[in-house]
Parts: C-alpha cells; structure tokens; sequence
C-alpha cells in the first residue's frame, strides 16, 4: 500500500472514530471513545457558524448542539453538528460500517436498547462534495423510542458530521434537513 493510501486510511478512521465519540457524546453517556482530529477554525469560534429560529444553542467542546423550543420541531429534539479539516476520503461502505460500529456501541453501553438501521444513503464515488445519511430508531430497556439521522458531509473545505433525534421520525427527518441545508452552505466553496 502507498504512503497516500495509509495517510487517507488512517485520517478515514480517525474520523469515523471521532463520529462514534462525537455521537456518544453528544447522547449523553460518556467521554471520548477516540481522539478527534483537530476541529475546522470555524468550529473553534464561541458563537455557531449558524443557528436556526427556535432552538436554543449549547456548546460542548467542539459540538454545537441545538434543543428544540418550539412546537414545530418537536419537544425534546436535538441537533448537533461538528466540522473537521478536510481531506477525509471515507466511502458509502466504510460510512455503513462505520454505522454498525456505532451501534454496537451504543448497545453495549446500555444494555437491554434496541437500535435498528432503517436505512443508509449516500453518494457513491469520491469526488466532493458528497454526502452519507444513516437513519435509526432506537428502543431503550423502558421501551421509549427515538429516531435518530446521523450525517456525514464531505466537501473540498471541509466535513461536518450531523445528528438529528427526535421521538417521531418526521421531525428527526424535517430537523435534519433546516440543518443540514445551512452546513452545506458553511462547507460550501467560497465565490467572489
């Protein structure tokens, strides 16, 4: 294997870690599963990037997390996104394992939650920009269900990962797409 390929392998899995710690972050049960690559200058700044009407923002370390105070989003909806530098050469098959890693873990550390992969989407390739979308549902051990959008956004300025959860599959879907438009447009090429 060449020098390139081990670099964007090895920066692959570092990235896919950091979403597994990232996420189990912001879920709530935890510390950091694995080191997480530096985080783009965008996301070092005390304000967000962007903040849509109606939730209110939280920082934790590098994750901008949203609650949603509004009807229309769903009462107990969150969003959180997080970007990184660019370069990450990850592809639909590693992002779906990626996915099942993720669950395992997720499992494991509560036991007794069901977690189901409804469904992985993405762009095939490797040219940017491309985007991967996971969608779960998960049913803890008190038999509560959330539903859960997990993203991946990969652009020539950088990536951003994309969680949406909420207790109905819609609002997690509408939340994820408000966001997920405005961190397009963060990853977006700047024009003059």
């Amino acid at each position: 294997m060449t020098t390139a390929a081990l670099a964007c392998s090895r920066s692959d899995r570092m990235i896919a870690q950091s979403l597994l710690a990232g996420l189990l972050t912001v879920v709530g049960i935890g510390g950091a599963v694995a080191q997480s690559p530096a985080p783009a200058p965008a996301a070092t700044t005390q304000r967000p990037p962007f903040a849509i009407s109606g939730w209110r923002y939280e920082r934790r370390a590098d994750t901008h997390l949203f609650r949603c105070e509004q009807p229309q989003c769903g009462a107990g909806s969150k969003v959180s996104y997080r970007f990184y530098t660019g370069g990450n050469q990850m592809t639909l098959d590693q992002f779906r394992d990626s996915q099942n890693q993720v669950i395992k873990a997720l499992e494991q550390r509560t036991p007794g939650q069901r977690i189901t992969l409804l469904g992985v989407d993405g762009d095939k390739g490797s040219s940017v920009p491309r985007m991967y979308k996971a969608r779960r549902l998960t049913v803890t051990p008190g038999g509560a269900s959330e539903y859960q959008v997990n993203g991946l956004m990969l652009g020539a300025q950088g990536s951003a990962s994309l969680i949406s959860s909420a207790r109905d599959e819609k609002a997690s879907n509408d939340n994820y797409a408000k966001f997920a438009a405005a961190v397009k447009l963060v990853l977006a090429p700047k024009t003059r």
